[in-house]
């Protein structure tokens, strides 16, 4: 047997106050690059309009920290009256919201993925450290229920969730097969056997192909099938559970992905949607069903969210409500090597930097923006400059221009702000952000893994077995805080 140790070696980290003594008061020109820019005035108002927005609906709220994972975003994406939900990707993005979590910001979190086994007993020590906690798991598969069952120590409980599949095919069942339906009968006679210490919460649903989506009516239609299938597996779990109409028992039905998400916390505004009156109406059916949506990028947006055109005129977004960007510097210009003659040039972004997928209605990579490029980029709105990143490698992208002349004047060493595709992935691949103010001063500096976050819990397992039993998992034990590598590229 090999004992692997789980300690801060694993995840060394960027020190925030390294980071803030070198880079605090720069400005954005002058930093280095390949870096993730957020322009904090958008950042907030993207938050503070979802907040209010599902709180006008009536709806609950749980928030995805995958985007950014950060302890700062996530205490904008919460709010000061959030009721403290939030979905995570990663164990470790749930334990680097232990100060949130102490704190009392954070005490709720979903872990957004079929459970597996050999996560168990970190997700279990951070329950233990923290009682309060709410931690809940996403099954689709009886084995990964046997493994929780497996490892249940006294005072610990797990609300689960039925993670549904909505046609992407990546993870969960669909509610109308028998592996459903086997699925619930397991979870119910499990209850009964642990008496409730693993009990089914209710059902998750993510059309991630939401992302595709092309107008308000095609969002709502997308929403309207995930709140339809959460509804028949409420129903089906009634007559399983054997619950008569007077039960007291609720479900939770968590759905939702940021272009679903935005078009229902903003269903207000589209009076003409018929698609959207039918999801208003859905969520008051049922007594015993809470709604929630959850969604992430939206903090950001990007190119892609952009492209689904979920909010119609005169309300849609656009390239000013994208908070993030990729800030590159041009290396060297190549004079009419393009297509019909224009010119392109390199810059430091590459796949590393700025994500692996191309656009849909924006062509290439990423655009790049105005910024620094012509006289209105100093007191006008943000707007597309005329260059793309038309192709790209790991380290390096070419700019080219949408049309022979179009993309202005650049010069070697000029730096660049680019608009990403998918903020999810350009963000992952650099080591911290630095938030900017109005004037394009750095502001802040939010690592992805501080020196604070990594209060993380010690816990040991052994080689190849699936999962531990939990009076094996050693308790809460910070380590000392000390810098470690940067993530950083150049």
């Amino acid at each position: 047997m090999t004992t692997i140790p789980f300690s801060e070696n694993i995840y060394p980290a960027a020190s925030d106050s390294h980071l803030r003594d070198r880079f605090l008061g720069k400005r954005v020109e002058d930093l280095p690059t390949p870096v993730a820019i957020l322009d904090e005035r958008v950042l907030r108002r993207n938050c503070e309009l979802m907040l209010q927005a599902t709180k006008a609906l009536g709806i609950g709220f749980r928030p995805h920290v995958k985007t950014h994972k950060t302890t700062q975003l996530t205490r904008l994406q919460l709010g000061p009256d959030g009721d403290g939900k939030v979905v995570v990707s990663t164990v470790r993005e749930a334990e680097a919201l232990i100060p949130l979590i102490k704190e009392g910001v954070v005490k709720d979190v979903l872990y957004g993925l079929p459970l597996p086994p050999s996560t168990i007993p970190r997700l279990s020590a951070l329950l233990a450290s923290f009682p309060s906690l709410i931690i809940s798991v996403l099954v689709d598969h009886p084995s990964q229920l046997l493994a929780l069952v497996d490892s249940l120590v006294p005072g610990q409980s797990w609300p689960i969730f039925i993670k549904l599949d909505m046609g992407s095919r990546r993870a969960g069942v669909d509610v109308e097969s028998e592996a459903f339906k086997t699925l619930l009968g397991i979870i119910r006679d499990t209850e009964l056997e642990v008496a409730g210490k693993v009990f089914l919460k209710g059902f998750y649903c993510h059309a991630g192909h939401s992302y595709a989506a092309s107008g308000t009516n095609s969002a709502f239609k997308l929403l309207n099938a995930e709140l339809e299938a959460g509804k028949r597996a409420v129903g089906f779990a009634r007559t399983e559970f054997g619950l008569s109409a007077a039960s007291s028992r609720e479900w939770t039905i968590s759905l939702g992905a940021t272009p679903t998400a935005i078009a229902a916390a903003f269903v207000s505004t589209y009076p003409e949607s018929e698609n959207g009156r039918d999801f208003a109406t859905a969520m008051k059916v049922y007594a015993d069903i809470k709604v929630e949506l959850h969604a992430g990028v939206y903090t950001m947006l990007d190119l892609q969210q952009l492209s689904t055109r979920v909010m119609p005129p005169p309300n849609e977004l656009g390239v000013g409500d994208i908070a993030i960007s990729i800030l590159a510097e041009v290396v060297s210009i190549y004079p009419g090597r393009g297509e019909n003659g224009g010119d392109e040039a390199l810059v430091t972004a590459g796949t590393v930097g700025l994500g692996r997928e191309p656009g849909k209605e924006w062509a290439g990579w990423g655009v790049v923006s105005n910024w620094g490029l012509d006289s209105e980029s100093v007191s006008g709105a943000a707007k597309e400059s005329g260059w793309i990143v038309g192709r790209i490698s790991q380290e390096h992208g070419i700019l080219t221009e949408k049309e022979k002349g179009a993309g202005g004047k650049l010069e070697v060493g000029k730096k660049v702000k680019i608009w990403p595709q998918h903020a999810c992935i350009a963000g992952s691949g650099h080591g911290w952000y630095f938030v900017v103010d109005e004037n394009d001063v750095v502001k802040d500096v939010w690592a992805e893994f501080t020196e604070d976050s990594q209060n993380y819990l010690q816990v040991e397992w052994e080689l190849p077995r699936h999962y531990i039993p939990l009076n094996e998992v050693k308790g809460y034990a910070p380590p000392d805080p000390t810098p470690g590598r940067q993530k950083q590229h150049s």
